[in-house]
């Protein structure tokens, strides 16, 4: 268990609740601040014309929860059950499950597009009608990979991932309030983290202590001069479990 910590979950404000629910649970003091903001996309006609194909799609991957929301909040209607989703991690398979989504393929122990990709139903694509639903940007690992397995891929935009709305002043009383730990689930979080605020702050930032599930964002926040990194397991109770043990252990 967790007695009082004070940890700052930073995730998008509408995928930050579970998180903090089970730190509060936990015993710690959790701290919403969301270190990207999501928006609407900004060619929302080129996403109605993916959604007009969805029905008739042999796959459909989403690479986050956001996009997962996007899309059901666009398209309006349930989600069709003969289409099977693909997703990266423990999230997206909780998110797409409340969302209705039935035939959902994820990773078993890598969580990420390489261990989605390694996946036996995602090698077979050739010829296959896969729409891919991510923000704006993004990695490229697995479009070309689908390209490369011979799918019929169509990359739709469904929302933007903006800077922090919050301000320096804000960053400077959460730090001057207390912190025992960051959870940071994503690169461009640790980017803007480090390059959205008063360069005053830059120092304080490199030695908090930092919670991340995967090396690609450690390796962020290392480029950034961050010291104190751990490694957490995945998922929100993998998360939580991994500060516990932290925590509790041993000098």
């Amino acid at each position: 268990m967790l007695s009082g910590q004070r940890v700052w979950v930073t995730r998008p404000t509408a995928q930050a609740e579970g998180l903090m629910a089970c730190l509060r649970e936990a015993g710690a003091q959790p701290v919403a601040l969301p270190l990207l903001e999501i928006a609407p996309t900004a060619d929302p006609a080129a996403l109605d014309i993916a959604l007009a194909e969805l029905d008739h799609a042999d796959l459909v991957i989403f690479v986050s929860p956001s996009a997962m929301d996007a899309v059901m909040m666009r398209r309006g209607n349930a989600w069709p059950a003969r289409v099977p989703v693909a997703v990266v991690g423990p999230g997206s398979v909780r998110r797409a499950q409340a969302l209705g989504m039935v035939d959902i393929i994820s990773p078993a122990a890598r969580f990420d597009s390489e261990g989605l990709l390694a996946e036996p139903r995602m090698q077979a694509l050739a010829g296959r009608k896969v729409l891919l639903f991510r923000g704006d940007g993004g990695r490229d690992v697995l479009p070309k990979a689908l390209s490369d397995r011979g799918a019929r891929l169509h990359v739709v935009s469904a929302y933007r991932r903006l800077p922090p709305a919050f301000d320096s002043a804000r960053l400077g009383a959460e730090l001057d309030a207390g912190c025992d730990g960051v959870i940071v689930s994503s690169s461009e979080a640790a980017h803007y983290l480090f390059t959205q605020f008063e360069a005053s702050y830059c120092k304080r930032l490199q030695s908090v202590l930092y919670f991340t599930p995967h090396p690609r964002i450690a390796a962020a926040l290392a480029e950034h001069g961050a010291t104190r990194i751990v490694a957490t397991d995945a998922g929100d109770a993998g998360i939580v479990t991994s500060l516990c043990r932290y925590f509790n252990r041993t000098p």
